[in-house]
């Protein structure tokens, strides 16, 4: 522990307790305990920020781990292979307790002795072993106040950026948001099929089946450590635990997309039955009227006005059910495409509408209709809610993405539980894809959704 610069009171106030505990500089043992809360409502309440907090460090060489208030890792990320190997040289890893009284100063264990951010670089560590890291530490803390976990960023000392504090404070503040919203593990949305990768897909399905681990390796020519590390973040991307609920999760994705794809195909049927049946009759009969009128006498006018009468309550008739038609299963969608269908939408729209459309080529015809149908809904929500001035629609196809958002600057404040809503979400998940949305009172609100769509 040899300073050229004067050490900060902190430092010398935590070295003075790791004296005191009994420790040495050149001893280094970090205690590790097997059974620890990795599925506690700290983790889960804090997952979604540290996906994307590790998204965000992603080329920084920096460590992302959450402890629970004893110092006790039970969460990791990083994102390069270098910094995952400093760590485990330190045995900085879920299981090991890094309490300031086990192994000396180090940013973790000095946030929990102080009750408040720490930040440790290089020499300060009390550890001659973790003299060539640094890290940035702040407390998670539950409604009450009291501090129930640690957020830590290390990396190398050199690698150092003093802008790694504020990044974990706020980390550290959206985690206790979400542990004061009481996040229930049992409630949190399952996450997409879209947030996992062609191989994390791969392996979830198998592993799905009841497949261990060195069988889906086997099938999928991969070592097994790397299914098992596909495996964890599968578990995490999709909130289950096991591979149970995996195997639960994905029959019920399956089962949402058959039920979807049968109302699908039974709407295609109406539609098809209403074109080739009710709608050639009414035509015909509308013909045959025209013809009857055509044919009466000047001397019987009365006749001849009645007739057009019918002959006129029969083109509305028509008109009409052609509307229900197009409601049902649009026509133009399955010969033309998602671009003409969703311009239609937009000129029988009663809010006007400003379009944006980039779909060059047609997509899969799953796709092309759960689109339509969200782009649909969503209109006639603003219509009947929103009290709107104009819609904004935009949908875009590329790389292997259908992005599509409808936005509209009415009253806002939509329940993201309401039945329309949650209607939206169940066609975008069974796709599998992800819906988000936005809608804050008095600032209109945002419908985002994304579809995997590869081209036909």
């Amino acid at each position: 522990m040899t300073l050229n610069a004067p050490v900060r009171q902190d430092i010398l106030t935590s070295w003075q307790r790791c004296v005191v505990a009994g420790l040495r500089p050149d001893r280094f043992q970090v205690p590790y305990q097997a059974d620890f809360d990795e599925d506690g409502p700290l983790r889960w309440a804090a997952a979604p920020i540290l996906d994307q907090v590790a998204d965000e460090l992603q080329g920084t060489g920096v460590g992302l781990l959450l402890t629970d208030a004893r110092g006790q890792v039970v969460d990791r990320r990083a994102a390069e292979a270098g910094i995952l190997t400093r760590l485990d040289h330190i045995e900085l890893a879920p299981g090991f307790l890094y309490g300031e009284s086990l192994i000396g100063t180090n940013a973790i264990g000095t946030a929990i002795a102080q009750q408040g951010p720490s930040v440790v670089t290089g020499a300060e560590h009390f550890a001659d072993a973790l003299t060539s890291m640094a890290c940035a530490a702040t407390p998670v803390t539950d409604g009450a106040g009291e501090m129930i976990g640690v957020i830590d960023l290390t990396c190398d000392a050199e690698d150092f950026n003093p802008l790694l504090l504020p990044f974990a404070k706020r980390a550290a503040r959206e985690i206790g948001d979400r542990v004061r919203e009481g996040v229930n593990p049992r409630r949190l949305p399952a996450r997409s099929w879209l947030s996992l990768t062609e191989t994390e897909r791969a392996v979830a399905h198998l592993a799905g089946q009841g497949l261990s681990s060195r069988v889906v390796a086997d099938r999928l020519r991969l070592p097994q450590p790397t299914v098992r590390s596909h495996l964890r973040r599968v578990f995490r991307k999709l909130g289950v635990r096991s591979q149970v609920e995996l195997a639960r999760v994905i029959e019920q994705g399956a089962a949402r997309v058959r039920t979807i794809a049968a109302v699908d195909d039974t709407r295609e049927r109406i539609e098809r039955d209403l074109h080739d049946g009710l709608q050639q009759r009414l035509v015909t009969l509308g013909l045959a009227v025209r013809a009857a009128e055509a044919s009466v006498p000047p001397a019987v006018p009365e006749l001849k006005w009645e007739l057009a009468r019918v002959a006129d309550g029969l083109t509305d008739v028509l008109r009409d059910v052609r509307e229900i038609s197009r409601g049902i299963h649009p026509a133009v969608l399955s010969e033309r495409g998602l671009e003409p269908a969703v311009k239609a939408l937009a000129r029988r729209s009663p809010v006007p509408v400003e379009l944006t459309l980039r779909v060059p080529r047609r997509l899969p015809d799953r796709v092309e209709l759960g689109a339509y149908y969200i782009v649909s809904e969503a209109l006639a929500n603003v219509a009947k809610h929103a009290n709107a001035q104009v819609v904004t629609i935009s949908v875009e196809a590329g790389r292997g993405v259908l992005s599509l958002s409808v936005r509209d600057d009415g009253v806002g404040g939509a329940d993201p539980d309401g039945s329309g809503v949650t209607g939206l979400r169940e066609r975008a998940e069974a796709l599998g894809g992800t819906l988000k949305l936005t809608s804050p009172p008095g600032r209109g609100t945002s419908v985002d959704v994304r579809l995997p769509a590869a081209a036909r």
